[in-house]
């Protein structure tokens, strides 16, 4: 993987505390409110950025423009806490000058970086055995994402019927027998094996021979999941899926989410208090009917619950079986009541669904809940669907943070990532993530 694709992140947060230092310190006397200053800054700042997908773009004057608004919004975060807090000019002041000298000193560090990559290269070589579907799909993952510094040289395959059809940009360089040579050849320094089909003894015996120490393996799928976050599911197996979903996860980490859900469902009712009760009273003055729009989701282990949400649609102009988890609802929508356009732009309506969490149907955090009839659907046809019912669903998602509008297939294969790698210090960094989106108005599925 590349270096400064995860260093990044490190070196960004090192020179917000520095600047942060370097622009409070003659104005704060006690060091310890130093430290909060500086922790408020790293993780208003570094939120943003990671929101805004700053490190996922490449070089450029788009990149740029990402910068200096992340940096905008955490700046303009933390004046509206000092306007609160009763600050006086000279904390505005101090503010501007930070974002000032952090956008100029990321940029920098930005540009050296890059110039540093192209005088000093440091990509390494990939070789893929197996050119069928598999091995294209993993080469096209790869270069599709330039940062990881990996570079594809070509593929090993004893299948006669893929040399002869060959038709990628990426050669076949030989068999498996040939692949000390190919290594050697090309410096290669990742081997991904891409085989459908269970190899037998004699091409493994290959592979091990012409394999120096060095040289990373990895299986496809685990490799994809690696580079995409999320879950090649027709690879997988329901075996390992269970395993690392039950090895893991012992009663302390259950009790502990379940006492962070009921913290934040509460705190999160108390602080949207006074935007339920405008909400209220723009349903009841914009169409004569019921407050809340329940729904029968599909939970847990497949049992279903009432979802709750504040209706944002006319009564009479909405079918029993509409699911605008699925269904496509545009802003301008006619169904959609004038008043709740807001609403449904910033999540407004799904703060009822804190009452879900606190009665035990949901998690704040957890695959999103689907209608019991998409569930059985999907169950019949996706393998492994009902796989991510083994845990709560989620008022937000590891997929609702990395896209918004996924196939069904990818919809799985995020929730099914999450499980099992979730922990309370990712699933508090989703829940982070997804509200600053829905702050800025960017969050989508609903």
């Amino acid at each position: 993987m590349s270096i400064f694709k995860y260093t990044y992140p490190i070196i960004d947060c090192l020179v917000i505390s520095l600047v942060t230092l370097f622009t409070f310190l003659n104005f704060i006397e006690k060091p310890h409110q130093l430290v909060i200053v500086i922790v408020w800054m790293l993780l208003t700042v570094g939120i943003t950025l990671a929101c805004k997908k700053f490190y996922d773009q490449k070089f450029g004057f788009k990149l740029f423009g990402i910068l200096f608004e992340s940096i905008a919004i955490a700046s303009a975060i933390s004046a509206f806490v000092c306007f609160f807090l009763g600050s006086d000019i000279l904390t505005y002041m101090l503010i501007t000058i930070f974002a000032t000298l952090t956008f100029i000193c990321i940029s920098l560090v930005r540009i050296i970086c890059i110039v540093l990559a192209k005088l000093f290269p440091r990509k390494k070589n990939v070789l893929i055995v197996g050119a069928g579907q598999d091995g294209k799909l993993i080469a096209e993952e790869i270069q599709q994402r330039p940062w990881l510094r990996l570079n594809v040289v070509g593929f090993l395959d004893d299948n006669m019927n893929n040399i002869e059809d060959e038709d990628s940009t990426i050669p076949i360089l030989g068999l498996t027998c040939d692949s000390e040579a190919v290594i050697k050849d090309n410096n290669v320094k990742v081997l991904i094996v891409a085989v459908k089909s269970r190899m037998d003894s004699n091409i493994l015996t290959d592979l091990v021979k012409g394999i120096p120490l060095g040289v990373k393996v990895w299986r496809m799928y685990r490799f994809y999941e690696r580079i995409t976050h999320r879950f090649l599911v027709s690879k997988m197996s329901v075996n390992w899926l269970f395993y690392d979903c039950v090895r893991k996860k012992a009663l302390l980490y259950a009790s502990l989410k379940r006492f962070c859900d009921i913290l934040a469902s509460i705190a999160i009712l108390i602080i949207t208090l006074p935007l339920s009760i405008i909400a209220i009273l723009g349903i009841e003055l914009s169409d004569l009917g019921p407050i809340f729009f329940t729904q029968m989701r599909t939970g847990k282990f497949g049992k279903p619950f009432k979802m709750i949400k504040f209706r944002t649609m006319y009564q009479d102009k909405v079918e029993d079986d509409f699911d605008d988890d699925l269904n496509e609802v545009h802003a301008d929508d006619k169904r959609i009541m004038p008043f709740c356009k807001i609403m449904r732009k910033f999540h407004i309506d799904e703060i009822p669904q804190m009452l879900n969490v606190l009665k035990g149907d949901m998690s704040i955090v957890g695959p999103r809940p689907v209608r019991e009839e998409v569930y059985y659907e999907n169950k019949e046809r996706i393998p492994f669907w009902e796989c991510r019912n083994w845990v709560h669903p989620g008022w937000c998602g590891w997929q609702q943070v990395k896209t918004s509008e996924p196939s069904a297939e990818e919809r799985l294969g995020y929730d099914l990532y999450y499980i099992k790698h979730r922990n309370l210090f990712w699933e508090f960094w989703i829940f982070l993530r997804y509200m600053l989106k829905v702050i800025l108005g960017k969050a989508r599925g609903k």
